[in-house]
This record gives C-alpha cells, sequence and structure tokens, in this order.
C-alpha cells in the first residue's frame, strides 16, 4: 500500500512539474496582481474595502484589465473590459461554476445554476426547450403579464397621492408570470405571508458581499456567523426551500402521466422515463436538479426585474423631464384607451432607450456570477490553472468613461441615432454574454416593457418632498436592489 502511494506521489509530482515546464516554454503566467493579493489564508479580502466593484475598477488601472488575487484560499481573475467578458463568454472551458464552500453540502453543484460541462448542456436544452413549449418568451405570455401589469395598476390607484415603497409589489407581479408557467400557481401580490418570503430573499440577495467573508472565509463564517453574514445566508437560502419543496410533493401526488400541466409536471416525466444513472434526470439526482432548478428560475425571475423597474421609477423621479418624455412617447405611439403591447415596442425608441440606460446605470448584478476554468488554459496570453474562479467587473463595463463619456449621468439619448431610431449597445450586458448568458433575457427584457410602459401609462412618480434624496451611486451587494425609499404616486 505503501508503495502505492509513493508511486502516486511522483506521478503526480512529475505530471505537476511538467504542466508547469510547458506553461513557462510557452511563456505563460498568471495574470499580475498586487502583492496583498497573494497574502496566505486572508487573500485580499481585507483591502477590498466597502465597495469591492470600485476598488477592482482601481487595481485593474494598474495592473491592466485581466488580473489575479487570492480571496482567501481562493484564486480569482477580475475581468474588467468588454472585449476579454465577450471572449470568455464564448470558450467553453470559461463556463464552469464556483460553489461555495459553506453550501456546498447543502446544494452540492445541483440545479440549472450550478451544473456544469453536459451536465449543464442537457439541463439548460431541456429546461428552455419546455419553457419555450409553454409560451416561454412568447406573445402567448402577453396575456399574463398584462393581467400582473393590470393588478400593479389596481394598487397604485387604492394608493394615488401616497408615497410607498413599491418594492415588494413589484417583486410578487413580475414573478406571477413564470410562476404560472412552472408550477400552475399565481399569487395575490398583497399576499403578506409570500411578501414574508420575498422580503427575505430581497434582503438576503441584496446584502449577501459575493467578495465577502462567508464566501471565502468559511471556517470564519462558522465561528462569526451573524458577523460575516452567514446566519443571514443560511435565512436566506432557506426561505423558499419550504415553498419549492411543498410545491414539489403536490405534483408528485397529483401528476397524471400524459397530462402535464406545467414545468414541473414535464420534468417529472422526463425523470420518470430516464433509466441512464449518468443523466441529469435520473432518480433522486433528477428530483434535486428540479428542485434547485426552480429556485433558480425563481431568483432570476423575481429579484433582478423588480429591483429593475424599481431603479426605473426612481431614476425618473430624480429627473420628470425624462419622465415626461416617456410618457409622451406612450401617449403618441400606445394612447390611453388600451395597453402597451409587444408590437408596440419597437416604434417607441425613446422607452427602449430609457429602459437600456436603466440597465447600464444601475448595474444591478455587478459582478455576474462565478465562472471557473473547467481545465488549465489560455486566456488572453495568461495561464489559468484548472477551477480557477473568473468574475466580470460589469459595473467597470457598465461605467467605463473611455466609452460611456459621462457614465456617471442618467441619460437616454446615448442610445437614440441621429434618425431618432434605438440604438443597441453590445456594451450593456446585464445578462452576460456568450454560452452561460441569462436563458431568460428575452422574457425579462418583454416583461420589463410591458411594466414599465403599463405603469407609465397612467402614473406618474415623484420623491418624496419629505425625505432626503436617496442614495443612486455604487454599493455593496450581490444584486443591487434600489435603496429602500418611497415615491410619490400621482395618477396622470
Amino acid at each position: 500500500m505503501i508503495y502505492f502511494e509513493v508511486l502516486l506521489f511522483i506521478f503526480l509530482g512529475s505530471y505537476y512539474l511538467l504542466v508547469e515546464k510547458n506553461r513557462k516554454k510557452k511563456g505563460l503566467q498568471l495574470p499580475p496582481g498586487p502583492l496583498l493579493g497573494k497574502l496566505p489564508i486572508i487573500g485580499y479580502l481585507p483591502f477590498l474595502g466597502k465597495i469591492p466593484t470600485l476598488t477592482i475598477s482601481k487595481l485593474a488601472k494598474r495592473y491592466g484589465n485581466i488580473f489575479c488575487l487570492y480571496l482567501g484560499r481562493t484564486r480569482v481573475v477580475f475581468v474588467n473590459d468588454f472585449e476579454s467578458a465577450k471572449e470568455a463568454g464564448k470558450l467553453d472551458v470559461l463556463q464552469g461554476r464556483n460553489q461555495l464552500e459553506l453550501f456546498e453540502a447543502i446544494r452540492g453543484y445541483s440545479g440549472l445554476g450550478l451544473l456544469e460541462g453536459k451536465d449543464w448542456q442537457e439541463m439548460r436544452r431541456f429546461t428552455l426547450k419546455c419553457l419555450r413549449d409553454m409560451g416561454f418568451g412568447k406573445r402567448s405570455m402577453e396575456g399574463m403579464m398584462h393581467e400582473q401589469v393590470c393588478e400593479v395598476r389596481k394598487y397604485l390607484k387604492r394608493n394615488v397621492n401616497k408615497t410607498l415603497y413599491l418594492k415588494p409589489v413589484l417583486e410578487l407581479a413580475v414573478i406571477n408570470s413564470l410562476w404560472a408557467v412552472m408550477t400552475s400557481e399565481k399569487y395575490d401580490i398583497e399576499d403578506p405571508a409570500k411578501r414574508q418570503v420575498m422580503s427575505i430573499l430581497t434582503e438576503g440577495i441584496a446584502e449577501q458581499n459575493i467578495l465577502g467573508i462567508a464566501a471565502f472565509l468559511p471556517w470564519l463564517a462558522k465561528l462569526a456567523p451573524d458577523y460575516t453574514g452567514y446566519s443571514k445566508g443560511l435565512k436566506f437560502l432557506g426561505a423558499p426551500e419550504g415553498l419549492f419543496r411543498e410545491v414539489i410533493r403536490k405534483h408528485v401526488e397529483t401528476y397524471v402521466p400524459g397530462r402535464e400541466r406545467d414545468f414541473i409536471d414535464v420534468t417529472l416525466t422526463r425523470i420518470y422515463s430516464t433509466t441512464d444513472p449518468k443523466s441529469v434526470f435520473y432518480g433522486d439526482v433528477g428530483m434535486r436538479n428540479l428542485h434547485y432548478t426552480l429556485l433558480d428560475l425563481f431568483f432570476a425571475g423575481s429579484d433582478t426585474l423588480s429591483s429593475t423597474l424599481g431603479w426605473s421609477f426612481l431614476y425618473l423621479a430624480v429627473d420628470p423631464k425624462i419622465q415626461d418624455k416617456v410618457q409622451e412617447e406612450i401617449d403618441d405611439i400606445v394612447g390611453q384607451s388600451r395597453l402597451p403591447t409587444l408590437e408596440d415596442r419597437s416604434k417607441m425608441p425613446f422607452c427602449e432607450a430609457t429602459m437600456a440606460e436603466v440597465l447600464r446605470k444601475s448595474s444591478f448584478v455587478p459582478l455576474g456570477l462565478m465562472h471557473t476554468a473547467l481545465e488549465n488554459t489560455e486566456f488572453k496570453g495568461f495561464f489559468l490553472p484548472k477551477r480557477t474562479v473568473l468574475l466580470f467587473n460589469l459595473y467597470e463595463i457598465h461605467h467605463n468613461k473611455n466609452y460611456w463619456k459621462d457614465p456617471e449621468n442618467f441619460r437616454p439619448q446615448r442610445f437614440i441615432n441621429e434618425d431618432g431610431t434605438f440604438r443597441k449597445d453590445d456594451h450593456v450586458m446585464p445578462f452576460f454574454t456568450g454560452k452561460r448568458s441569462c436563458p431568460g433575457e428575452m422574457l425579462a427584457m418583454n416583461e420589463f416593457f410591458l411594466f414599465f410602459t403599463g405603469i407609465l401609462q397612467k402614473y406618474r412618480f415623484a420623491l418624496n418632498p419629505v425625505a432626503p434624496k436617496p442614495y443612486l451611486g455604487p454599493r455593496s451587494g450581490f444584486i443591487l436592489c434600489p435603496p429602500k425609499h418611497e415615491l410619490l404616486v400621482t395618477e396622470r
């Protein structure tokens, strides 16, 4: 046994030296980075500051758009420019995911959001086909979205001339369309129990620092769970667990082959018919992947879009002239007698430009989702060892002064051509780009348009006259929700 272990040690040691030798022959090195980024145990964590995205942008100016440092024991490469991010999105080898050590025992790499390689491809193909067949992203969902727009408008009518915090209502309204396709259920947007679940999710997502202690120093997080945010992270992850477990249990009990009602039923059919033990749909593995894919779709479909709408109304309250112009275009193209439709979207360039500017300025997912290198690879002239984590500084890409000139200003006109048409700009990439871009981008943008125009068709928003102006700049957080604020709602 000892002889075998010695041989194994020699083999692994020789393999490592060979890899290092070949790497040096090619002249490939890790990306540069600060010396403090190599500190044992803690790495650069203590030096990231209160707003890590700004610290990362400053480091990029010194070390280049691609640089490397350690966070705890984890090697992280930051990508800060559009061209490199776009290229990375095309490479299969950089489409891995990184699961935080603290939560690996709870979830592992289950679900669409964390699966890798062939497993991820199988799950993604199935999920997209299933949702498309059920109307996901198509005009057949427009009626569902209109129904929810009308529910929000009814709520606003009951509270006209009051100051409101809109996010709790928007969260349930925007998730309902997707939730109906996934589970055949809908929620009352004023249901206090469901609002409580969404509140926990919002608080958890907004305050989880993707570059925090809980993410990269798991041993310390367990020693001081309240201080590091670990306790809050567990609460955030646990809030929807019971909800999804119960929904799936009901579907299993009422499932009838050939009479699939929704995404869950179609997935159950796939699971029950799968005999290949290596498939992501096989047995208990399939049930776990169903559970966590629901969780991923729920997160992607709720907090991101409700945050975007919240930012939209806040930006327009701060700049009433832009709000005037948006509403003028709605009146010209749609009028007041019917709801805006997806067919109207191509005829409303200023609304489209305003939406693009909201996505750029808010940068609501400032560092995107973690990617990892699935194998040793070369990228942009640098060597990336297997399991290197990559993070893309979308905030910097959206606020690069060399490209945007005045990124600090909210100016939709930057997306308008000289002839008055909308100018799409790929540098706005809130859903990332390439092979692992968000599968729900089309649905999200359609829903964004219908809610944005449908609400502004009938209501105006102004800052609370007796409250201080909310801070609109960058903050720490996984998803940047608007700062808590109230807007004065008036009927047009």
